[in-house]
C-alpha cells in the first residue's frame, strides 16, 4: 500500500499553550509580545491593551504601517539566515527582538517583542527620529508626546528577555513535536484500518464473484453442450468480471485474483476477456479508472493527486500518462475546459 499523505504541521495559532506562554513572559518582563504567522502580515499582540501608542500613531498612516511591516520583515529574514534571535532597531528608532520558530525545516511562526528604548532619549534623539518620520504628515507635538511615553528598558534586562524568548521557542517547538508525533500515529493507524477494510471488502467481493460464477455454471448445465453454450459461458464469466471491476476499480486488482475467482488460469481468463471485450484486462481496468477520474475532475474541486488515489492509481505520473493517452488532454487542462465553473 503506497501512501502519499503529507505530514501535518500544526499552525502556531492553534497551539493552546501560547496563552500561558505569553502570560508568563509578560508578567516576568513587563514587555508586550506578538506572534507572527506565516503567509500574512497579521500579528497576534499580547496583551492587546498594552500596545505602544507611539507605534499606533505611526501605523495610522498607510506608509507608516508599510515601513513598520518592512522593518519587521527585514529583521525576520536576517534571523532566518542566522538561525537565531535578532535584535534590531526599526525605522522609528524602537529596539525590537525577533526569533523565528522553525520545525522540521518549516517555519511555523515568529515571536516579536520590544517596541522600547534601551536608554533615555534626548531632544536630539527625538529630532533625528522625527526627521525620518516627517514625510508621514503626522503632528510633531503629538509624535513628541507619544515618543516620550515609550518604555525605557535596560539592555541587560532585554538580553535576559531574549533568553526567555528562546526558552519559550524551544518549549513551543517541543509541544509542536509531540502533537506532530501523535498525529502521525493516528494517521498510520487510520491508513492501516483503511487498508484492512479494503482488503476485507476485496476478499468478500472475490468470494461473491466465485459464487456467482458457480451459479452460472449450474444454470448452464441444463443446456445441451455446444459451441453456442460455451460462448454464452464465456460471456457470462466476462460479464461477471466486468461487474466486479466496475465495483472495485479503486482497489488493488490483479488479473490473477480475478482469474482465480472465476476458476480459470490467468492466461485463459486473459484470452477470453480480450476475446469478449476487445481489450486486455489492464487496459479495461484503466479505462474504468480514467472514466471515474474524469467525473471527479468535472464535478469536484479535489486536488488531482487526491483523485489519483481515489480511482485506484498508485503513481501520479502514470495516471497523467494514461489519462493524456486516453483523453488527449492532461488532467488539469481537462478540468479547466470541462470542470464546473464557480458562480
Amino acid at each position: 500500500m503506497k501512501s502519499t499523505a503529507v505530514s501535518t504541521i500544526f499552525p502556531l495559532k492553534d497551539l493552546t499553550v501560547l496563552d500561558e506562554v505569553r502570560r508568563v513572559f509578560h508578567e516576568t518582563t513587563g514587555l508586550a509580545l506578538s506572534f507572527h504567522y506565516p503567509g500574512d502580515n497579521n500579528y497576534d499582540f499580547y496583551p492587546k491593551n498594552a500596545k505602544n501608542s507611539y507605534c499606533e500613531a505611526i501605523q495610522s498612516t498607510p506608509e507608516g504601517l508599510s515601513r513598520c511591516l518592512q522593518s519587521d520583515q527585514d529583521a525576520l529574514c536576517s534571523a532566518r539566515r542566522k538561525g537565531e534571535s535578532c535584535l534590531y532597531t526599526c525605522h522609528a528608532s524602537l529596539v525590537n527582538a525577533v526569533i523565528p520558530l522553525i520545525y522540521k525545516g518549516r517555519e511555523i511562526g515568529a515571536i516579536f517583542t520590544g517596541q522600547i528604548f534601551t536608554r533615555p532619549q534626548s531632544e536630539g534623539d527625538f529630532r533625528k527620529t522625527y526627521e525620518n518620520l516627517r514625510h508621514l504628515g503626522l503632528d510633531e507635538e503629538m509624535i513628541r508626546r507619544e515618543f516620550s511615553q515609550v518604555k525605557v528598558f535596560d539592555q541587560d534586562k532585554l538580553q535576559l528577555g531574549i533568553k526567555l524568548i528562546n526558552f519559550m521557542a524551544n518549549y513551543i517547538i517541543s509541544v509542536e513535536d509531540e502533537m506532530y508525533l501523535q498525529s502521525e500515529i493516528y494517521r498510520k493507524e487510520q491508513e492501516i484500518l483503511k487498508y484492512e477494510n479494503e482488503q476485507m471488502r476485496l476478499k468478500n467481493d472475490l468470494q461473491n464473484l466465485s459464487i456467482l460464477v458457480l451459479r452460472d455454471k449450474v444454470d448452464f448445465r441444463s443446456e445441451v453442450p455446444g459451441a453456442s453454450v460455451q460462448n454464452q459461458q464465456k460471456q457470462a464469466i466476462v460479464a461477471r468480471a466486468q461487474e466486479f471491476i466496475r465495483k472495485n476499480y479503486n482497489l488493488v486488482l490483479t488479473l490473477s485474483d480475478v482469474a482465480g475467482a472465476v476458476y480459470l488460469s490467468p492466461n485463459y481468463f486473459s484470452t477470453i476477456f480480450k476475446e469478449i471485450t476487445g481489450q486486455n484486462f489492464s487496459i479495461y481496468l484503466n479505462a474504468i479508472r480514467i472514466q471515474e477520474g474524469k467525473k471527479l475532475l468535472r464535478e469536484t474541486n479535489l486536488p488531482v493527486k487526491q483523485i489519483v488515489q481515489m480511482v485506484g492509481f498508485e503513481d501520479y505520473n502514470y495516471f497523467n500518462r494514461v489519462f493524456k493517452k486516453s483523453v488527449n488532454l492532461p488532467p488539469a487542462t481537462y478540468r479547466e475546459l470541462f470542470g464546473r465553473k464557480e458562480s
